[in-house]
């Protein structure tokens, strides 16, 4: 098998190190792949071209561009089973899921296509004698972007969608599980007219590879999305050079469920958000508050439909949720469930490991513990499985404050028999996104990020835009008129 190349100035070239590392389909255990585990000459090399990018790339229209991007969006779709099926392998997704997760995020190149036509400045008309004040925006630079591999494409099109829209170059460092997805996409800007240096996508461990590109000094953003703790630590590295940072960390997401809201209307929506790609996403919800006048209607419909999905290899036909992603994820979720049995939640369904003879493999059962309390890893920690925990509440202000009870705010997720009641709820839930009495699609034109630990900086939206550009005061001073 082969070692994969990596993307560098526009061309696929071998890494100059010999370390490499294994990529395994989770789903049977098997070495799909091969890659490089970048060192510091790799990491210099895809920099410098993004250096070298960026002057090209900052100077292109903004016609150019969008255009350029609105073409890589029309060559991601039409890749998107191609893409899919790598994803599904790398990851464990059920195809079907992995598919969508492409096709839907080719929409955000589209919509950054466009707001590359709206990036505007400001000039101040304070009629000052032979003076003007102008306010321009400019990119911010060389992005370095890190990301993880739940979501490979969306998390990396919802980045560079945003940075090749401002102006910016691009540096990419997938999860080390989950790579082929990003390079994949690096072949359709290529052929859809990127220039040269743009968009360059190297591979490794994020404690290698990861730390180089974040500490380097050529490097003017870095764009992250993973776990709290390794956020924090990218932080502080970044502070060494003052670079700009943004950061979608972790959640522990609840929802509240109030009395005069029909269960069979909503436990769909909330298995859905609960349990698609097993679990493992951030603003899944992790823990429910149910009040006492509905409880028990309501976690009956819930049991019986969590006990309807069907686990699986990610390949076969009608899986709704395939294995967690690697052992690591594996044992933690696991170590949320024994926490909680010790010390005295119930279990509900689920709550074991599926498969076990196939070696590799690492699959959970759908899960729903009871009598869950907030002494409990399982409501306070990012459990990152198919588990939900939920609590009996007598009100809704208990519901707001266990809630906010938590060091994460990320998303939330509210019913309430009352719109105006549900807005004020809203509004002292503690969380960047809030979905009150329907889980709608995440827009892309609506920004997305978190409060507290789960990070600062939004992604999509103009909003996101604004994270990859830096804002100039130019004061000229103008010639008298004779």
């Amino acid at each position: 098998m082969e070692v994969s190349k990596l993307l560098i100035n526009g061309k696929w070239v071998s890494s100059i190190t010999n370390e490499t590392l294994d990529v395994v389909n989770p789903s049977t255990g098997e070495i799909i792949a091969i890659i490089p585990n970048c060192d510091k000459e790799d990491v210099d090399r895809a920099v410098q071209s993004a250096v070298n990018g960026f002057k090209v790339w900052r100077a292109v229209t903004a016609e150019k561009r969008a255009k350029i991007i609105h073409t890589a969006a029309e060559l991601l779709r039409q890749h998107a089973n191609e893409i899919g099926s790598q994803i599904s392998q790398e990851m464990g997704k059920p195809l079907k899921s992995a598919i969508g997760e492409v096709v839907g995020n080719a929409e955000i190149f589209d919509f950054f296509a466009e707001e590359t036509l709206r990036i505007k400045g400001d000039i101040y008309q304070y009629n000052y004698p032979n003076e003007q004040v102008q306010v321009v925006r400019e990119p911010v630079g060389v992005v370095g972007a890190i990301t993880s591999a739940n979501y490979p494409i969306a998390l990396l099109t919802w980045k560079l969608g945003a940075a090749l829209a401002a102006g910016c170059s691009f540096v990419e460092k997938p999860d080390e599980r989950s790579s082929a997805a990003a390079f994949s996409l690096g072949k359709i800007f290529l052929d859809a007219g990127l220039p040269a240096g743009v968009f360059n996508v190297i591979s490794g461990t994020g404690i290698k590879t990861g730390r180089i590109l974040v500490e380097h000094p050529n490097i003017s953003k870095i764009a992250f999305t993973g776990s709290t703790s390794v956020g924090k630590e990218i932080a502080a590295l970044a502070a060494g050079t003052c670079k700009r940072v943004s950061l979608e960390l972790g959640g522990q997401c609840p929802v509240i469920i109030m009395p005069g809201i029909e269960p069979e209307k909503i436990v769909d929506e909330v298995v859905s958000q609960t349990f698609n790609n097993s679990g493992q996403y951030c603003y899944r919800i992790n823990r429910a508050y149910i009040h006492s006048d509905i409880y028990d209607v309501f976690v009956d419909k819930l049991v019986d439909k969590v006990k309807k999905l069907k686990v699986g290899r990610a390949d076969e036909l009608g899986v709704d949720q395939g294995p967690l992603y690697h052992k690591g994820i594996f044992e933690h979720a696991m170590s949320h469930i024994n926490d909680a049995m010790s010390k005295g939640a119930r279990l509900l369904c689920g709550g074991k490991q599926l498969y076990p003879e196939r070696n590799g493999s690492f699959y959970i059962e759908p899960t729903i513990i009871d009598n869950a309390e907030h002494n409990m890893l399982v409501m306070t920690e990012e459990t990152f499985g198919p588990i939900l925990a939920i609590k009996k509440v007598s009100s809704l202000s208990e519901a707001v404050d266990l809630s906010n009870d938590s060091i994460y705010g990320l998303a939330a997720f509210l019913y309430a028999p009352d719109a105006g009641l549900g807005l004020q709820a809203a509004r002292q839930i503690e969380s960047g996104t809030i979905w009150v009495n329907k889980i709608h699609k995440a827009y892309h034109f609506t920004p997305f990020g978190g409060m507290k630990c789960s990070g600062y900086g939004r992604e999509k939206s103009e909003y996101g835009l604004d994270e990859y550009l830096e804002l100039k005061t130019i004061y000229l001073t103008l010639p008298n008129i004779q």
